[in-house]
């Protein structure tokens, strides 16, 4: 376990090099942004990650380096729904409706991330979440051959929240290897390819495919 956990920390480290920014500014490409999805709330209380991600997110397409974003997470009830509290996030955060679509089966990482090549046809892309996530995220991108960055939301303030985090991403970590290395997964659900709207100039106000339930 430990040589494993070695071997996908080393993995991650070389796929990520060089490729996450802590700035939306300095990403050096203007490609399809993935917003990689978590819930608004956590044991009652507001969800730091989630709003510190939206906040992230929405400086890409102020600064011009994303026009089309897709909100990818768990819709695996109807009660629980990542896409759509992610998508009116952005849109109160001044992205239009209009150049978000919702990716409802993104149900892990890797299937955010494959499902962005295989059903929305995605080569090049910024990666949206905390530094420790993105590493992951890239590393799955790497795998399948995507020219991907990311940039990094801030972390939460709450040490008990970071630790808890810190463990819960190293047996993500050993999870993915299995799952690149050894199993060979494929996302849960893939489905019939989705085209995305065209990635027009920020200023351009011309009609693009909503997102929608």
């Amino acid at each position: 376990m430990v040589l494993l956990s070695a071997a996908a920390e080393w993995y991650i480290f070389s796929a990520s090099e060089g490729r996450i920014f802590e700035r939306s500014a300095d990403v050096p490409v203007r490609a399809p942004a993935l917003v990689l999805g978590c819930s608004p709330t956590f044991m009652g209380g507001p969800n730091g990650y989630f709003y510190n991600r939206m906040d992230t997110a929405a400086e890409l397409w102020k600064a011009g380096k994303a026009a089309v974003f897709v909100v990818s997470g768990d819709n695996s009830s109807h009660a629980y729904n990542e896409p759509e509290w992610m998508k009116r996030a952005l849109v109160e955060r001044g992205v239009p409706e209009d150049r978000i679509v919702c990716d409802f089966a993104g149900l892990r990482t890797l299937d955010s991330v494959v499902r962005m090549k295989e059903v929305f046809g995605v080569s090049t892309m910024i990666v949206v979440s905390q530094g420790f996530h993105n590493e992951r995220a890239l590393a799955i991108a790497g795998h399948e051959g995507m020219e991907a960055w990311a940039v990094s939301a801030p972390d939460v303030p709450n040490r008990r929240s970071r630790i808890k985090s810190w463990f819960r991403e190293r047996a993500a970590r050993i999870w993915m290897t299995l799952d690149l290395w050894l199993w060979r997964r494929e996302p849960r659900f893939l489905g019939e390819p989705v085209a995305l709207p065209e990635a027009k100039g920020k200023n351009d106000q011309r009609p693009m495919r909503s997102c929608s339930s």
